[in-house]
């Protein structure tokens, strides 16, 4: 079931979503990073807040009433992004806000996370996933204010993602400039049309660059002319 939610003049789509094995492994380790601070040492303490600063997504630890417990540094990057587009400021971005509050909705479906397709005024696109570190005993909503429970959501640049698998892909398959500038449009599902008109190139230039690109990362299989 998809659900629609406008913020900042853009339509946000929900859809509950089945979490992947990554998924599921990261609040245990943040489960384990937010334990250790209870303890005296310092020095793991200080070696896992620069573990999870290091990793590619933002991560976000929130309490039901919103406000935040932990943050790594692409998170805090992350959230003045997003933020950018709000007419007032607040700690934590609107569209953050609102996936907390559909992860207290989902209630006692703790292996499906809310996640939201979010585009920016900048067309930046935004992926964003919350769910459960410890879920609450009771499936009531109110339960979840008066119990100790905390929700992850974890930000994802979606245009990041892509210039790093390109950049990969690049060195790989051993495209030119052109050929990954072309084949980045392509996975942002450009049209060639419209992959000539940003380029400024003629049709036949960027039909000429993907029959080489598909050579290139297929070359045992036949093209078409």
């Amino acid at each position: 079931m998809i659900r629609d939610y406008e913020a900042s003049n853009r339509v946000l789509s929900y859809c509950p979503h089945v979490p992947s094995r990554e998924v599921r492994q990261t609040p245990l380790f943040l489960t384990t990073a937010l334990a250790m601070e209870s303890y005296d040492e310092p020095a793991s303490v200080s070696l896992l807040s620069a573990l999870v600063d290091a990793l590619p997504k933002g991560l976000l630890v929130v309490s039901p009433d919103r406000s935040i417990i932990y943050s790594n540094q692409n998170a805090r990057r992350l959230c003045q992004r997003l933020a950018i587009a709000q007419k007032y400021l607040t700690d934590l971005p609107i569209i953050v806000s609102q996936l907390c509050m559909q992860v207290i909705e989902l209630g006692s479906l703790v292996n499906e996370p809310a996640i939201l397709d979010y585009q920016t005024p900048d067309e930046s696109s935004f992926r964003l996933t919350g769910y459960w570190l410890n879920h609450p005993a009771s499936d009531r909503t109110e339960d979840c204010f008066s119990q100790p429970s905390y929700i992850l959501v974890m930000i994802e640049d979606r245009d990041e993602v892509l210039h790093q698998d390109m950049q990969a892909e690049q060195k790989k398959f051993q495209l030119t400039n052109r050929e990954a500038e072309i084949w980045l449009l392509l996975k942002r599902e450009y049209s060639y049309q419209a992959i000539a008109k940003t380029l400024h190139i003629s049709l036949n230039t960027v039909k000429t660059h993907i029959r080489n690109i598909h050579a290139k990362r297929h070359p045992y299989q036949s093209l078409p002319a």
